[in-house]
C-alpha cells in the first residue's frame, strides 16, 4: 500500500495546549504474560507524573491492527524542541519507570518527530479521539523534498479533514515520515480509502490502528 486517507475524521476530544511542532513518542512492548501487570505499573507511573506536576500531556494507545498489535505507544506533542531540555525530574522519572514499568515491559523505541505544518491540516493530531490511524512511510533516500512537496499538495486538497504529518528527527532512518488521523470507530479506522503518491517516492508504507487508552494517559 503506497498511501491511505481516512474519509471520516473525528473532532478533537481533548484539547492540548501547543507551542511548537515537536513530539516525543515511545513504544513499549509488554513482556509475555505481563500485559496486566504492565498496565497496573504504567498507571502507577502516571501517578508519579501527577504528583510531580508534569505540565506535559501524555496520550497513550494500544496497537489493535498491524505488526505491533498488543504493544503500547505514548507520546507528548506540540512542543518547542527546547522543551525537551526541561522535562520534569528526568532521573526520578527513569527510576520510577524502572520500578513500575520495566519489570513488565521492554522499551522498543523513543523517538523525536517534527510536525510538518505545510502538509498538516486542522487541529493538532494525535489527540484523545477513540482511535488513531497511523501510516509510516519510508521515503526513497534523496527524494525527501519531493515527498514533502507531494504531501503538501495533498493537504491543500484535503478540505476540512484533520491530518498531521510528522518527520522523524531522532531514532531511526531520517527518511521516515508518519501520517496521523483520528477515527471515531474501529470500522472508520479499518476502512481506509487509498490515494496515490507520485511514483518513485516511497520505498514502503505500513498502516496501523491504535485504540486510545484513557487510563494510560495523563492530562495535567
Amino acid at each position: 500500500m503506497v498511501a491511505a486517507f481516512l474519509a471520516v475524521l473525528a473532532p478533537s476530544v481533548q484539547a492540548q495546549h501547543t507551542e511548537g511542532q515537536f513530539a516525543r513518542v515511545v513504544v513499549i512492548k509488554p513482556k509475555p504474560g505481563q500485559a496486566d501487570r504492565f498496565t497496573a505499573g504504567y498507571e502507577q507511573h502516571l501517578v508519579w507524573h501527577k504528583n510531580n506536576k508534569d505540565p506535559w500531556t501524555w496520550y497513550g494507545w494500544r496497537f489493535v491492527l498491524g505488526d505491533r498489535i498488543g504493544q503500547f505507544m505514548d507520546g507528548t506533542f506540540g512542543h518547542a524542541a527546547t522543551d525537551f531540555d526541561h522535562a520534569v525530574n528526568p532521573a526520578e522519572d527513569a527510576a520510577d519507570n524502572n520500578k513500575n514499568v520495566t519489570p513488565y515491559a521492554d522499551f522498543v523505541s523513543h523517538a523525536v518527530y517534527e510536525r510538518l505544518e505545510s502538509a498538516s491540516k486542522g487541529a493538532l493530531l494525535p489527540d484523545a479521539s477513540p482511535y488513531l490511524v497511523m501510516t509510516t512511510y519510508i521515503v526513497v533516500p534523496g527524494r525527501e523534498a519531493a515527498f514533502e512537496l507531494a504531501i503538501a499538495e495533498l493537504a491543500a486538497k484535503a478540505g476540512d479533514q484533520r491530518i498531521s504529518w510528522y518527520k522523524l528527527r531522532v531514532d531511526g532512518p531520517l527518511h521516515q515520515y508518519v501520517l496521523t488521523r483520528a477515527a471515531r470507530t474501529f470500522s472508520d479506522g479499518a476502512l481506509l480509502p487509498r490515494i496515490d503518491l507520485p511514483d518513485g517516492l516511497v520505498q514502503s508504507a505500513q498502516s496501523e490502528l491504535l485504540r486510545y487508552q484513557p487510563n494510560l494517559s495523563y492530562v495535567p
